[in-house]
């Protein structure tokens, strides 16, 4: 089982840069295109959150508009810059939110079983696990024995990076200690911070996931803001197998003289 963990597309934003301005649509073709191109291909996508940087109907249409040309299902759970009521009619055919409140929901077809949390606040940037949100996790662990993988937009814990720390889940105590009384948890997955962060909290490995469209600078003191970097834009592979999960990171860009054995030769003039 091949799952593609892809994230914070921002779609609406254009990024002013020296050169000309960056249109984050494209940066979103550019990774759907790259999913496309995967051998093998993926069994499932999971999407976590900020599809649009502004919540806006015309951006989420163009998301699905790229999206309908992969051939695997691709679930969706919300970031912090979207609109729960808008990603429900622009995607009516995501019958897998079936909660009147909230789009988390379980995936039992596959051999790891997966449990999708919306950790969106409207309003804000900073993400919640609150009370209701986290019997609801409570009772779906409690369910089900199986390995499972745990997907969100937020992570619940302190990954280093100061400005994204700031904006982090709330409530991760009360979270952490949910995953704790579980032990057949595999892995908490998030998005959110625009870097790829790997550690391990309350006895499970966690992993952040890079944003597929921009990066932000691995900054490890107080700031008040983060510019955005066209670092290597990237999407993550787990591959479950033999009863492990095994993550691969996945560069979206393409790099045709990139190593192979030793240093490769440079391309020689033509005529």
């Amino acid at each position: 089982m091949i799952i593609a963990h892809i994230t914070d597309f921002h779609v609406g934003r254009i990024i002013e840069t020296s050169g000309s301005p960056v249109d984050l649509h494209g940066k979103m073709v550019n990774a759907i295109a790259h999913l496309r191109r995967l051998k093998p291909q993926p069994d499932l996508i999971m999407l976590t959150g900020d599809l649009s940087n502004h919540g806006n109907e015309a951006d989420y249409i163009r998301v699905r508009q790229a999206l309908q040309t992969l051939d695997m299902p691709v679930y969706i759970i919300p970031g912090n810059h979207d609109r729960r009521a808008i990603l429900r009619r622009v995607f009516p055919d995501h019958i897998y939110w079936t909660d009147d409140k909230f789009l988390h929901y379980t995936i039992e077809k596959y051999p790891l079983r997966i449990i999708a949390l919306d950790t969106l606040l409207e309003g804000a940037h900073e993400g919640m696990m609150d009370e209701e949100r986290l019997e609801w996790l409570e009772a779906r662990l409690s369910e089900d024995g199986r390995k499972t993988a745990v997907f969100m937009h937020h992570p619940p814990f302190q990954t280093g990076l100061y400005y994204p720390d700031r904006i982090m889940c709330r409530n991760g105590d009360a979270f952490g200690n949910v995953i704790a009384r579980h032990s057949h948890i595999q892995a908490i997955i998030c998005g959110h911070t625009h870097r790829d962060v790997v550690t391990f909290w309350r006895g499970v490995p966690a992993y952040v996931t890079a944003s597929a469209t921009f990066t932000n600078g691995l900054i490890l003191y107080p700031v008040d803001d983060v510019d955005p970097l066209f670092e290597p834009p990237t999407c993550r592979l787990f591959v479950w197998e033999n009863e492990r999960l095994t993550s691969h990171l996945s560069f979206i860009d393409e790099y045709p003289y990139g190593l192979s054995e030793g240093v490769p030769k440079p391309p020689e003039n033509e005529g």
